[in-house]
């Protein structure tokens, strides 16, 4: 009787066990059964007219800045101006101590004056000589030597003159002037300061720093590659620290000269400046003005890696190959391809970041294309 009442119960027992075991041979080969292809989403690689400006970084600066010197050596008596003064051109500056120069002038004054004397005296010997020549009463030597005596005179009047001329002149120039409509932004020395005008010696040589500011230049560097497009008038728009509206300007300068080590060319963009609002040294951003060109321009999400050692996926063969890319950013969410892709190619846009160069992928392309 128990045989009988134990026997279907084992049968129970043996089919559930037969059935569980079943479901996990179905569960792990279902896991191990081959999947297809990683659906991307990609897009064709076309080429657009991009009409976005150069932009270009740099600084401020005074269309003229030069350190104020002497003309004459000597000690400085007084100083006319103060850091901050807006000068106009031939406005005195300082004066070096003029007590020297004016004997110098007297000197050479009393100079003139002598050889005047000398000079007078040696005409009328001249013409009293040449009066009696042709009655015979004086010698052909005594005109020569009239004649000469004449003529040394002359010549050291003249020279008396000259001397004369630069001693005023030196006098004058004991009052430095400005040389242009500007602004003092510097005061180097002070009243009393012996200043040296010659390279050699040693000693102080300039007074003042004077810029000139009534058209400041922005001084910008853009990219290497916009060498061969950029050309001088270009428009463009100068961004300064502190302003909130642009200036207009133009392309003035380019210098011929790339720099080795930033890949960056130099730009001089003149901009007005006649009340003086804008100050030397201010940070600058240039946006200058190109034509549209062709160029392939591609989301920020299809570059992987960073700036120096960029990259991409593409679709070849209906699978992912790995492309060396170099970009420029437009904004931030599209950049400007370089090199390593040409128009036509299946680029993968926001590839996952388990994608491997050569993994079979199924392309699934963005709205619009086919």
């Amino acid at each position: 009787m128990l045989i009988r009442l134990l026997v279907p119960a084992l049968v129970s027992v043996a089919l559930l066990l037969s059935a569980c075991s079943g479901g996990e041979t179905d569960d792990q080969a279902a896991k191990e059964a081959p999947q297809g292809p990683r659906e991307v989403q990609t897009s064709i690689v076309k080429t657009e007219l991009l009409n976005e400006p150069v932009k270009a970084f740099g600084t401020i600066a005074a269309k003229q800045s030069s350190a104020i010197g002497a003309l004459t050596e000597g000690p400085v008596e007084r100083i006319f101006v103060k850091v901050g003064d807006r000068v106009k051109r031939g406005q005195p500056l300082f004066r070096i101590r003029q007590a020297d120069y004016h004997r110098n002038v007297a000197e050479a004054q009393a100079a003139v004056d002598l050889a005047t004397a000398q000079a007078i005296e040696a005409e009328r010997r001249y013409e009293r000589v040449i009066a009696l020549a042709p009655k015979g009463f004086v010698s052909k030597a005594q005109v020569d030597a009239v004649e000469t005596q004449l003529a040394v005179a002359r010549a050291q009047k003249a020279q008396a003159n000259a001397a004369l001329g630069t001693a005023q002149q030196a006098l004058s120039d004991t009052i430095t002037r400005a040389p242009y409509d500007g602004v003092v932004t510097a005061r180097l020395v002070d009243e009393g300061v012996y200043l040296n005008n010659r390279f050699a010696g040693g000693g102080q040589s300039a007074a003042l720093e004077l810029q000139q500011l009534g058209t400041v230049a922005a001084i910008v560097n853009a990219p290497q590659e916009y060498v061969g497009t950029l050309r001088r008038d270009m428009p463009a728009r100068v961004f300064i620290e502190g302003f909130d509206a642009p200036f207009e300007s133009i392309v003035y300068i380019i210098n011929d000269r790339v720099d080795p080590e930033s890949r960056m060319v130099e730009l001089r963009l003149p901009i007005a400046n006649p009340n003086y609002r804008i100050s030397s040294g201010l940070a600058a951003r240039a946006e200058i003005q190109i034509p549209p060109e062709p160029a392939i321009i591609l989301p920020r999400t299809a570059i992987l890696g960073d700036s120096s050692a960029a990259h991409l996926f593409i679709i070849l063969d209906g699978k992912a190959q790995r492309r060396e890319v170099r970009f420029d950013s437009i904004d931030l969410d599209r950049v400007r391809i370089r090199s390593g892709l040409t128009a036509g190619e299946e680029v993968i846009i926001d590839p996952p970041a388990t994608l491997r160069d050569g993994e079979q992928v199924k392309p699934r392309r963005t709205t619009g294309e086919k």
